[in-house]
């Protein structure tokens, strides 16, 4: 495209900017499978999710997802039930600024879903429902401050 001439005559500053992150710590301590798309609903035989496994996690998620998941869990820890509303989140969102279509935080549910930081189920009225499993804890959610947690 051009020529060594040309190309001398101009200041290119050259960085690399790409967003590959390793997710061997992730994916480490998942549970192994034969394939992502022939796996059925399991009957509780999968592996106990631990802190460090879920710190991992939200260290490599997009900041916009890992904001998503707080908010989840801080609607969930305030809420006598386990599950929250769909919409419940998204008006969540919708008050924090995180996501302006519903498109948006269906696609970050749905990240979260494949990395099973959230589960997602019905009502019996038929609502669509959002939780974080028991086994993770809410409170390292809620305190993760990008790649360090705040105790108390």
């Amino acid at each position: 495209l051009w020529s060594p001439q040309i190309e001398h005559k101009f200041d290119w500053g050259w960085k690399k900017v790409h967003t590959y992150r390793p997710y061997f710590e992730e994916v480490r301590s998942m549970p192994q499978t034969e394939s992502s798309k022939k796996v059925k609903k399991s009957k509780g035989n999968e592996e106990p999710v631990t802190d460090t496994a879920v710190l991992k996690v939200l260290t490599y998620l997009a900041p916009r997802n890992t904001e998503v998941l707080q908010v989840l869990a801080a609607l969930q820890l305030s809420s006598s039930t386990n599950s929250i509303s769909y919409n419940e989140l998204k008006d969540g969102c919708l008050r924090k600024m995180l996501t302006g279509a519903d498109q948006n935080l269906k696609n970050i549910i749905k990240e979260l879903s494949d990395h099973k930081m959230i589960g997602q189920g019905r009502d019996a009225e038929g609502i669509k429902q959002v939780f974080v499993p028991p086994a993770i804890p809410l409170q390292d959610i809620i305190n993760f401050k990008g790649g360090i947690t705040q105790r108390r």
